[in-house]
């Protein structure tokens, strides 16, 4: 799979982190920006870009389910192969989009390195399921949501992007920000849309 994510001003690998969240769960329910005010509800795996303190590379985090915590999630950061993930910044010359190609693999077993904490289950997914939501999001480097995908930026709750990882597909369209809707104070937090492709 091969995800284009773009913003609408020049990226800033320090101050803002760049997220493609998954709910790989099958369950249809899209991530949304506020998922840290709810337990990461509908949050599988996160991909993160930038932020202080941190790389360009990409980090990927599964959200696992740990007990006495009624069902809230915890990101625990799993390591793929380089092999099966890589990052290419400013695809586009402008600095206004990344590129990340992966195996969708990564995103089957489990976490593939860092054990979990004590008790604490890995997400669900098996190679078998299917459906996908997808969502993009902007923070700061604390996490704190600065834009989404949808009309309301990162309060929105109606953008929903559902893929079936089982067929070819380019999105485009399904991912630019309407016009007219909420955007980050900060303008490199911005988001203007992406694209994603899949050949399975």
């Amino acid at each position: 799979m091969q995800i284009k994510f773009r913003t609408a001003n020049p990226m800033d690998f320090t101050n803002v982190r760049y997220a493609i969240i998954f709910n790989t769960s099958g369950n249809g329910q899209e991530p949304y920006a506020n998922g840290y005010l709810s337990g990461y509800a509908n949050y599988s795996f996160g991909m993160f870009v930038g932020g202080a303190n941190t790389s360009v590379s990409p980090q990927v985090f599964a959200y696992v389910q740990q007990p006495g915590t009624n069902g809230n999630l915890i990101p625990v950061q799993i390591f793929p192969p380089p092999q099966l993930l890589t990052l290419q910044t400013n695809t586009n010359g402008q600095n206004t989009e990344f590129t990340i190609t992966f195996s969708r693999s990564i995103f089957s077993g489990g976490p593939t390195a860092s054990p979990l904490p004590t008790g604490a289950t890995a997400p669900p997914t098996t190679l078998a399921q299917q459906s996908w939501n997808i969502n993009f999001i902007t923070t700061d480097p604390t996490l704190v949501p600065l834009d989404a995908l949808g009309t309301n930026g990162k309060n929105d709750v109606t953008f929903s992007l559902s893929v079936n990882t089982a067929t070819v597909f380019d999105f485009v369209q399904q991912l630019t920000v309407p016009a007219g809707a909420v955007q980050a104070p900060l303008p490199a937090a911005q988001l203007s849309g992406g694209e994603i492709l899949n050949n399975p």
